[in-house]
């Protein structure tokens, strides 16, 4: 179907082009006027043609199937996935004793060189505070693109609070570049 529609349109332009069209005599050429269309015979430099040739069309497929290839998330690794979480829970504890310097330097590099310790602090105790208490993690989920990565997890409490972390892989080692507040959960006990 695609050969076809390319087909009647190189004879369209073809038309379009031609002495006839523009109302030149073959072997004539006259001098263009205001508001006319030269009637010389177009070089194969100066149109540009809209029938592919089979160049265009490698060039063409080429970069569609490049496209379609590149991966996305997929599930985490064990060895990562556990080292991840290494990183959050130790993170985690510097929170329990109190130690924001520690608990920053779980953090990714830009996150580090944007976010003062004291910043750090005030966004943690203003949103974070449920993390202050030294509660239970539960892991759930763990997607991998690269470098990257985002962990979901479920920190205890009533309610539970759903959160999703972007860990950064710097230097071998997994770091915590963002966190979030995915939802909360009402404990319900029997």
């Amino acid at each position: 179907m695609r050969a076809l529609v390319l087909a009647a349109a190189a004879l369209f332009l073809a038309g379009c082009v031609s002495d006839t069209t523009v109302g030149g005599s073959e072997g004539r050429q006259s001098e263009p006027t205001a508001g006319s269309v030269p009637t010389s015979e177009p070089t194969a430099e100066s149109v540009p043609t809209s029938e592919p040739t089979a160049d265009d069309e490698e060039a063409d497929i080429e970069p569609r199937e490049a496209e379609t290839v590149e991966p996305g998330p997929a599930p985490c690794e064990d060895v990562m996935f556990q080292r991840a979480q290494g990183t959050i829970r130790s993170q985690q504890s510097a929170f329990a004793n109190d130690d924001f310097d520690a608990a920053r330097a779980f953090a990714s590099q830009s996150f580090q060189k944007s976010v003062s310790v004291e910043q750090f602090r005030s966004i943690i105790q203003g949103t974070y505070g449920f993390l202050l208490d030294d509660p239970s993690i539960e892991f759930d989920d763990c997607q991998r693109d690269g470098d990257a990565a985002l962990i979901r997890l479920e920190i205890s409490g009533s309610p539970s609070v759903l959160m999703v972390y972007r860990v950064v892989l710097e230097n071998d080692t997994w770091f915590i570049d963002a966190a979030s507040i995915a939802g909360t959960r009402e404990d319900v006990s029997a």
